[in-house]
């Protein structure tokens, strides 16, 4: 055997191990981003099990990439959706839970006789007039925690699912196309948000207004106030009571 022919085997024989590492290679990213985009769909679809994760592990996996405060800083690298999109999911449910709680506080007050209470407890008496205090449970409270928080959820999930469809991850058009659809519906509540807030601060300041008038005893004219030109400070305690509830859920 010659020198020349011992030195071709020898090229031969290095090229082929080049493809071979090539190949390997190859199917190791394939099979890495197949193994990213996996993981990628398992968090847009808000999968409560990972592979390999125990039951803790899938619990503190799961309040770090889904919780509405904590997944902003906490989330996986590998979740579709940024800060960016959960703070528009974020203000479209706080946006909504305003407007679901208002519009239930409004048929109500339309309706008064609908309304009834199933049964209070006595929690103390007032410093200021003496008058006994309660806990109620009435048919309001019942509906905005039922229906409100039912329908509260369906918006959430819809919101989420706009921005991490897990079948459209593959799709630049549809990725980008969701987002931009949730920003509209994020402004369109937060336009109602604002106005509830205006018409209910209006009303409450009303009340306060008609109190006051018929503790002096003076007769209330019966007017309503400019929605610019609310009085009262406490006309908007209910915002107060609002976002101590929310942040209880959370």
């Amino acid at each position: 055997m010659t020198k020349g022919s011992v030195a071709g085997e020898s090229r031969v024989s290095a090229s082929d191990m080049l493809k071979k590492y090539t190949v390997r290679a190859h199917k190791g990213h394939d099979a890495e981003a197949e193994e990213e985009l996996s993981l990628k769909r398992l968090f847009a679809s808000r999968s409560a099990h990972l592979p390999g994760n125990n039951w803790c592990q899938d619990w503190i996996q799961w309040m770090m990439n889904n919780h509405p405060l904590l997944a902003l800083f906490c989330r996986h690298r590998l979740n579709p959706v940024g800060l960016w999109p959960r703070l528009v999911i974020l203000l479209s449910s706080i946006s909504f839970g305003m407007i679901a709680t208002n519009l239930v506080y409004l048929f109500y007050r339309s309706h008064p006789d609908a309304n009834a209470t199933l049964f209070k407890i006595v929690i103390g008496e007032s410093e200021e007039n003496g008058a006994t205090e309660y806990l109620e449970l009435t048919y309001e409270i019942i509906v905005v925690w039922t229906l409100g928080g039912l329908l509260h959820s369906l918006v959430d999930l819809g919101l989420w699912h706009l921005n991490a469809c897990a079948c459209c991850l593959t799709s630049r058009f549809f990725a980008k196309l969701g987002p931009l659809f949730s920003i509209a519906i994020a402004a369109v509540l937060t336009a109602c948000s604002t106005f509830a807030i205006v018409w209910r601060a209006n009303y409450e300041d009303d009340l306060i207004a008609n109190s006051s008038a018929q503790d002096i005893g003076v007769q209330a004219d019966g007017g309503e106030n400019d929605w610019i030109e609310i009085e009262h400070l406490s006309s908007f305690n209910f915002l107060v009571t609002y976002y101590i509830e929310l942040a209880s859920v959370w």
